[in-house]
């Protein structure tokens, strides 16, 4: 009886080590298959794509001032930025949005905001004016201007130093203060 007791003891003792085992390497394996990258870390990225010009028929269009936007219950990512906007001689300054779809390029190894648009939603009762002067040329820089925006790197992993290389995201999980790529 003693025999059996302890045969079943090693048994049930070396299930337990086994089964720790695996737990431990597939909890490993899902680690490794995740990174974090923090809002100041996409942040940096921006600013140094920012400001930047488009000139289109006579009208150029100045984007300057990025402000990153996580937004949690959506799952994007907006910018908002300052536009200023000069057609025959007269500036205007319109705060407003770019928002795009989240890709990543697995050959140059980047995650980017491509397919921009341009979301002038911002408008408040200071600069309710400026709008209503603009309208004509706001309209114009929605037609023509935004479909030269170029896509923004929101992550160059080549500049993280990190052992990253992936072929594909699996997916993406935005929180307030990171990104969290799932390979």
């Amino acid at each position: 009886m003693e025999v059996v007791v302890g045969i079943v003891m090693r048994n049930t003792f070396t299930s337990l080590a086994i089964l720790v085992s695996l737990s431990c390497s597939a909890f490993a394996v899902e680690q490794q298959n995740k990174h974090r990258v923090s809002v100041r870390q996409i942040s940096h990225q921006l600013n140094q794509q920012f400001p930047f010009t488009l000139d289109f028929n006579g009208i150029k269009a100045a984007f300057e001032d990025p402000k990153l936007v996580l937004d949690v219950l959506e799952q994007n990512i907006e910018i908002e930025v300052s536009m200023f906007a000069q057609s025959q001689g007269a500036w205007v300054k319109i705060p407003c949005k770019l928002t795009g779809h989240l890709t990543f390029d697995p050959v140059d190894k980047h995650l980017i905001l491509d397919n921009l648009l341009f979301d002038n939603s911002k408008e408040t009762d200071d600069n309710q004016s400026v709008f209503a002067e603009s309208a004509q040329l706001i309209t114009f820089i929605q037609q023509t201007i935004v479909n030269h925006l170029p896509d923004l790197t929101l992550v160059d992993f080549n500049l993280l130093n990190t052992p990253l290389t992936p072929d594909a995201t699996k997916g993406l999980l935005i929180q307030s203060r990171h990104v969290q790529l799932i390979f």
